[in-house]
């Protein structure tokens, strides 16, 4: 033995506050990588809710953010991987905005059309061009880019989606479809909604209204309700859009502050 201590980072983490000191370190670590991430996320909205979803380039991104192309990339790999990293964030904050609208009913039917119906109300609360457009355009971009990742990016709202049919299928009468074909041909009937809303109707028929929305959904499920009660459901709805799109409060940081 020479008396001299070993090196402190040889060896396994035996001793408790070496994982103490190791466990800080890379949790300080996360948490920078998060908040500047964050920053960057944010500078997106900013820059798609400013063209309403038309445009973006990473250095126009980085110009907003106050930091370099060299920075950005640190962070996200290519321009879709960060447009992917907005849409997940804007995602969040639409559940959590559909979450609380419906948070005063117990019933899981009303539960069910008070969510169809908040999904397709929220994306037009804010006061500039009626649907959230930028966030549309957002979404088609990436569904040609890669669909698997938007599924995944969409998966807050499917989930949701999920959770309430189930809860509402066990009123059926009978049931004839699964949660996971319910819960399909719901999601895709919102997301037809809202596109053809925000970007257009390419039908050629007239777009329906929410109420009409709910009342197919409900009726597709063997839940049919009278328009009056569909409509008493909608009333009772907690929403507040602020005056703002969804992209324009994810640039104030709305979702990611919850992290």
């Amino acid at each position: 033995m020479t008396g001299e201590p070993a090196e402190w980072g040889q060896g396994d983490l035996g001793a408790d506050w070496q994982r103490r000191v190791v466990g800080r370190s890379l949790r300080g670590a996360q948490r920078r990588s998060i908040d500047q991430g964050g920053r960057l996320v944010r500078a997106a909205a900013v820059v798609l809710e400013r063209s309403n979803g038309q445009s973006l380039t990473v250095q126009e991104v980085a110009d907003e953010a106050g930091q370099s192309l060299r920075t950005l990339y640190q962070y996200f790999s290519s321009k879709e991987d960060l447009l992917l990293a907005v849409f997940e964030e804007a995602v969040r904050l639409y559940v959590q905005l559909i979450r609380t609208a419906v948070e005063g009913f117990d019933d899981p039917v009303e539960r069910l059309a008070g969510t169809l119906i908040a999904a397709a109300r929220v994306p037009a609360l804010h006061d500039r061009s009626g649907f959230d457009r930028g966030l549309s355009q957002l979404r088609l971009q990436l569904g040609q880019a890669d669909p698997e990742l938007l599924a995944r990016a969409q998966a807050p709202v499917t989930s949701l989606l999920g959770e309430l049919v189930e809860d509402a299928m066990a009123a059926a009468p009978e049931r004839t479809l699964d949660t996971e074909a319910a819960t399909f041909f719901l999601a895709a009937a919102r997301t037809s909604f809202v596109m053809s809303s925000t970007l257009g109707n390419e039908y050629g028929v007239r777009v329906s209204d929410v109420i009409d929305l709910s009342v197919f959904c409900l009726g597709g499920l063997g839940l049919g309700r009278s328009r009056e009660w569909h409509e008493w459901v909608d009333e009772r709805l907690a929403l507040s859009g602020e005056g703002r799109s969804i992209l324009r409060r994810l640039a104030k940081g709305s979702s990611l502050a919850r992290q």
